[in-house]
Order: C-alpha cells, then sequence, then structure tokens
C-alpha cells in the first residue's frame, strides 16, 4: 500500500516520464522534508516503481507495476478534472460512446498545466487501424456540443510503436510523455512504452 507520500512522489515522475530528479529536487517539488522523502523514495526503488541510474537520479519505472502506474495516472486526471466541468462531461460522454476493451484516451498539451485554454489535444491509440475513422467521427460529433476546440489524434498502437522507436523526433506520442493526463487505458499506455522502449 502507498503513503499519501509515496502518491505524491510518484504523480511527479507519471508527469513527466522522459524526466530524472534528484531527491532533491522531488523535496523541493513537494516542499516535505528531505529525510521523509529519501526514507519514502528508498521503498520505492525497493518495490520497483522507480529505478536510479549510476549518477543517482531517478526516473518511473515504466516496464513494469502497470496497475500502479495506472492508478497514480487515474489520480492525476481526477484531480485536474475536477475543476474543469466542462472537459469533464465531454470525457465522460466520450468514454460511453467508444465501446472498446482496448484503447487509451489522453489529453497533452496546455490544458495539463494550465487554468485558462483555448482549445484541448486529444490522443487516443486504438489496436486496430479500422477504427481510427469511427473514433474520430464519435469524438468529433461530441466534441461539437462543447465551447472548446478540439484537437484530436486517433492512431494505431503501430503507429505508436512506430512514434516512440524516435526518441529525438517531435511527435504527439513523444511530446505527451512529458505532459498528458490518462483519462483511460493507463495500463495499456504503460505497455506500449514498455513494448516500444525495451
Amino acid at each position: 500500500m502507498l503513503t499519501k507520500t509515496q502518491v505524491g512522489i510518484l504523480k511527479i515522475f507519471a508527469s513527466k516520464i522522459n524526466k530524472q530528479f534528484s531527491i532533491n529536487e522531488i523535496a523541493n517539488i513537494l516542499k516535505k522534508p528531505y529525510p521523509l522523502i529519501h526514507s519514502s523514495i528508498k521503498r520505492l526503488l525497493e518495490e520497483g516503481l522507480i529505478i536510479s541510474d549510476e549518477r543517482k537520479l531517478l526516473s518511473i519505472n515504466y516496464s513494469k507495476n502497470f496497475p500502479e502506474l495506472a492508478f497514480i495516472e487515474s489520480q492525476r486526471a481526477k484531480e485536474r478534472l475536477s475543476k474543469q466541468k466542462s472537459v469533464s462531461l465531454f470525457i465522460e460522454d466520450c468514454l460511453n460512446e467508444i465501446k472498446k476493451d482496448f484503447f487509451v484516451f489522453l489529453i497533452f498539451g496546455s490544458f495539463v498545466e494550465k487554468n485558462s485554454f483555448r482549445d484541448i489535444d486529444i490522443l487516443i491509440i486504438t489496436d486496430k487501424k479500422e477504427d481510427i475513422g469511427k473514433i474520430e467521427k464519435i469524438i468529433s460529433n461530441i466534441g461539437s456540443n462543447f465551447s472548446f476546440k478540439l484537437d484530436l489524434n486517433v492512431i494505431s498502437t503501430e503507429s505508436a510503436y512506430e512514434m516512440l522507436l524516435k526518441r529525438e523526433q517531435l511527435n504527439t506520442l513523444n511530446e505527451s510523455l512529458n505532459k498528458h493526463l490518462i483519462v483511460f487505458g493507463g495500463e495499456n499506455y504503460y505497455r506500449i512504452i514498455k513494448n516500444a522502449r525495451r
């Protein structure tokens, strides 16, 4: 069972999947005493939720612990969306209409960190290429009932792998690694990252 401090630490790592942090940086971000953060991180390292490199810099371990990481992502999304009722309603409508077992629905870009926004960047990853057009139509129809503008990207898992393999290239998926909210399919998202970056 994760403590409140450990959840806070993991939220930072999950929000910046590509970034590494020192214990001191995490303590400063959370405004918590260094000894508390140090002991919490020690336990997260032991459980394999985060990993350390040779310089003692820490990063999220996205190659396992998918249920725990999905839980952290759901907490992050819930926190942010609780402040944006219209976006929450939009997402709820979308999730009710997309009748699939496997997909990832995430918001990325400026909405994730800013309170004022004009548009919402959405990325949906589906396991079947033939579903792309259908999902685009569903989301666009629902989006037309709301005042904000949508920037919608629907891609296949195959395209997601291709994007992730091009680590240095600026593309939708690489951009989402450090500025995202996963509203559905957290475990699938981390599995895709793991499989693309073995």
